[in-house]
């Protein structure tokens, strides 16, 4: 970790011909706290070395990131990987709770949906109708929040199948859409990026294809996950939901190889958007590094309670 910011310090003064003066302000650090950093003679704290992770990235793009730092990160992922977490969230309730808010709102969000986390907390747990708000906006809330909640308590396989995922489709569907567990019979598009999706015909065969794929390693790890994501999204293969749905199978391919779920951050929707098409277009290492980042931030809710 700390040969890593170093050289994305060093890089980014290379990059930009920034002093280290400009890029101590850039940083709102003193310049004396960078040149220690630069010299490894003192540690930046961890939201400062996101910070670096951040410039880096928006200066140096994602061609920056090499094999080394995939090494790095799924090597990170593999702390966040073990059966106590898993069984902690079977066996605690509280903890479930605070799962089932954060993913549920957050998930939720990024597809639209315009409660406040106290107000998404009211319809799940206390089953109260929010004024002005839509009857859909309450069952997204609602049915993926269900859905989470079974998955914790393992009440779906471990083997993650078509006929698995068309349950979660239907289940998240359900009182919304009268297709819910289907394939889409349409061509669909994700608004804002160009990217040809699966033509309907072949929904059927590149989802199978997927399935086959993914049964077929026996030693997944994060960057298989990754993968996944990014290919499920990319054949897109319901009418709507596809976003939720590719999330909530995250959660149990995680709990398949015993990783903590991970939540994406609504207010990292826009990044996730992006590294998600990079993945599709070029190769999946920002987006295991960014599933990485985001897995992080679950495990220290999940070490609150262990």
């Amino acid at each position: 970790m700390t040969g890593n910011y170093i050289k994305q310090l060093k890089q980014i003064l290379s990059e930009k011909s920034f002093t280290q003066q400009e890029l101590a302000k850039r940083l709102g650090v003193s310049f004396a706290s960078l040149n220690r950093w630069l010299n490894g003679h003192a540690y930046p704290h961890k939201k400062r070395v996101d910070q670096i992770s951040r410039l880096h990235r928006e200066i140096l793009g994602y061609a920056s990131i090499t094999k080394e730092d995939i090494r790095r990160v799924v090597s990170e992922a593999g702390m966040y990987r073990n059966r106590k977490i898993w069984k902690g969230i079977t066996d605690s309730q509280a903890l479930q709770d605070d799962l089932v808010l954060e993913h549920t709102y957050n998930s939720t969000t990024i597809e639209g949906t315009t409660f406040t986390k106290k107000e998404a907390e009211a319809v799940i747990f206390d089953k109260l109708t929010i004024k002005d708000k839509s009857l859909t906006e309450h069952l997204d809330v609602v049915n993926y929040s269900f859905i989470l909640r079974k998955i914790f308590r393992n009440e779906f396989s471990q083997n993650i199948t078509e006929a698995v995922i068309k349950d979660i489709h239907g289940l998240l569907m359900q009182g919304v859409r009268e297709d819910g567990g289907e394939y889409s019979q349409n061509q669909r598009g994700i608004r804002g990026v160009d990217i040809m999706l699966t033509h309907p015909k072949d929904i059927g065969e590149e989802m199978n294809q997927l399935m086959r794929v993914w049964n077929s390693k026996k030693h997944k790890n994060i960057q298989d996950i990754a993968k996944f994501h990014s290919d499920f999204e990319l054949i897109h293969p319901f009418g709507d939901g596809n976003g939720r749905v590719g999330r909530l199978i995250m959660v149990l391919q995680c709990q398949n190889k015993n990783y903590a779920p991970v939540i994406i951050e609504n207010k990292r929707k826009a990044e996730y958007y992006e590294v998600l098409e990079f993945s599709q277009r070029k190769n999946e290492n920002p987006f295991v590094q960014f599933l990485v980042e985001e897995m992080r931030r679950t495990f220290k809710i999940i070490n609150k309670y262990m």
